[in-house]
């Protein structure tokens, strides 16, 4: 099996078993104590978002490998081409356009199994789908203060920051998924089985 089949297999499988065990927690709890089946925000509960996640989880298992000449940098090549080219071209986003296409090169300086292999990377990348929501529902936060009582006034605006984060959790969370299943498959999560033995085939 090529690696790439494998972490596309591997990211799906890994997100596939934690929203089975998530939702069956979901519908237990909300049977036995009477909640909405929408009270769980590690998961969605509307099929869109369902699929949203799955799409989310199987393209960050691909994620890591973008560093080198792969078939997952030539999906995510595609796709960033494809968003930068709306942002200029459809929605006039110039700033949001440079910091992608920045971003996006950085991955090609980097060494193979480098920075897109670390942990931390794992879980901050994902965080996107949390920075994401928040920069979309307050796009002109801390422009125009004028006076310190104006900055006190603003913070009233951020009650509903947690609905906000709220609405980026399963994403953040079908990312960090897909991510770990990446890492694990490669032996740097920790030591799988495969790992080992694929090591093992590699100093003989």
């Amino acid at each position: 099996m090529s690696m790439f089949r494998e972490h596309w297999i591997g990211g799906l499988t890994a997100y596939s078993t934690f929203f089975v065990v998530s939702l069956a927690a979901t519908i237990s709890v909300s049977i036995f104590y009477g909640l909405p089946f929408d009270w769980n925000p590690t998961i969605s509960m509307d099929s869109l978002g369902i699929l949203g996640c799955f799409a989310v989880a199987l393209l960050f298992g691909l994620w890591p490998d973008v560093d080198i000449k792969s078939r997952s940098q030539q999906i995510f090549y595609t796709v960033l081409f494809v968003l930068n080219a709306s942002l200029i071209l459809f929605l006039q986003r110039y700033l949001e356009a440079a910091l992608l296409g920045l971003f996006a090169m950085l991955p090609i300086l980097s060494r193979h199994r480098g920075w897109t292999h670390s942990k931390i990377t794992m879980i901050l990348l994902p965080s996107l789908f949390l920075v994401i929501p928040i920069y979309v529902e307050y796009p002109n936060w801390g422009t125009g203060w004028k006076e310190p009582s104006e900055f006190f006034d603003s913070l009233v605006t951020w009650e509903s920051l947690p609905d906000t984060l709220r609405s980026g959790l399963a994403f953040y969370l079908a990312g960090l998924i897909g991510y770990a299943s990446h890492l694990y498959l490669d032996g740097i999560l920790f030591r799988s089985r495969k790992a080992q033995q694929r090591k093992a085939r590699t100093n003989l």
